[in-house]
């Protein structure tokens, strides 16, 4: 059964608002926009402007899925398209987009590090913790600490998030003119640290059956790559959320404790924990700049 919803200035149609999207949680497509909707407040100030990637579930978690970067066929008008290394992305604008790709079976959202208006400029830099099995959260939340240990005496601000899974991502605001290529040697340079002072818990091995330890995925930090964003649905059993957290709160929780159901309350108790990403920080005291790097 089909319906129009009118979000804004936006018609919106929807559709088997009924289809149930995560089997065991006992969600379906109707409470994933409901989820989007509540969450939009806060998601919007990290997203917005942002192309977006998006993993679509056309019959739930338990189906085949795939990742859609160019625009679906048949768009609304309203869509707004950027076209960037020839790909026409949908480009985050208002919540009647974001309802009409999850309507779409987009369950997972991968908003670009740039903003769309300026590809090639990251606007952070992500370290990304990746457990190797069978490794966990756990090892996971230890590498996290000891991260932010070394970002503390670098005198750099990194606010930490739950991937959703087992993985941790530590976001490092940039300023503006920093290129990609800055960003991931920034992120290369903390990774070689983390692996000289904690040796055999860190890794920056890209070959996985060579890997031991947790994985710093410098790498992630291209325009190419695709990263969880900031508040989006995972497809696992449970219907996890990619959360912000502070530091403090790494001890108490399990990424199942963050879901389509919980998160909600949880950030309108808390309200948004990234906020802090959106203020710019500088390298310069590291010899990084905006158009050159020296090794620390």
């Amino acid at each position: 059964m089909r319906r129009v919803v009118q979000i804004g200035s936006r018609a919106v149609p929807l559709s088997n608002l009924d289809r149930v999207l995560w089997p065991e949680a006992g969600l379906t497509k109707a409470d994933l926009l409901d989820y989007y909707a509540q969450l939009y407040p806060y998601l919007a100030r990290h997203w917005q402007g942002r192309a977006l990637t998006v993993k679509r579930y056309p019959k739930g978690v338990a189906g085949e899925s795939f990742f859609q970067k160019n625009v679906p066929p048949g768009a609304p008008p309203w869509v707004q398209v950027g076209t960037i290394g020839g790909v026409d992305y949908v480009v985050a604008q208002d919540l009647a987009t974001i309802i009409w790709l999850a309507n779409s079976g987009a369950l997972e959202f991968h908003p670009s590090t740039y903003l769309a208006s300026r590809p090639a400029e990251p606007t952070h830099a992500i370290i990304d913790l990746d457990p190797t099995p069978p490794l966990g959260f756990r090892e996971a939340v230890q590498a996290a600490k000891y991260t932010r240990d070394l970002l503390e005496k670098l005198k750099l601000r990194g606010f930490p998030k739950l991937s959703g899974g087992t993985g941790i991502h530590i976001y490092l605001p940039l300023p503006a003119g920093f290129s990609f290529e800055l960003s991931a040697e920034l992120v290369r340079q903390l990774g070689t640290a983390l692996c000289s002072k904690y040796p055999g818990q860190f890794t920056l091995e890209r070959l996985i059956k060579k890997r031991r330890g947790v994985y710093v995925d410098y790498l992630q930090n291209s325009p190419a790559k695709t990263m969880i964003g900031v508040y989006s649905p995972r497809a696992t059993a449970r219907a996890t959320v990619s959360i912000p957290v502070l530091w403090s709160d790494l001890d108490h929780f399990q990424p199942e404790d963050f879901t389509v159901k919980t998160v909600p309350q949880w950030v309108k108790q808390r309200g948004d924990l990234f906020q802090g990403v959106l203020e710019p920080q500088f390298f310069d005291h590291l010899g990084f700049s905006r158009f050159s790097c020296t090794d620390s």
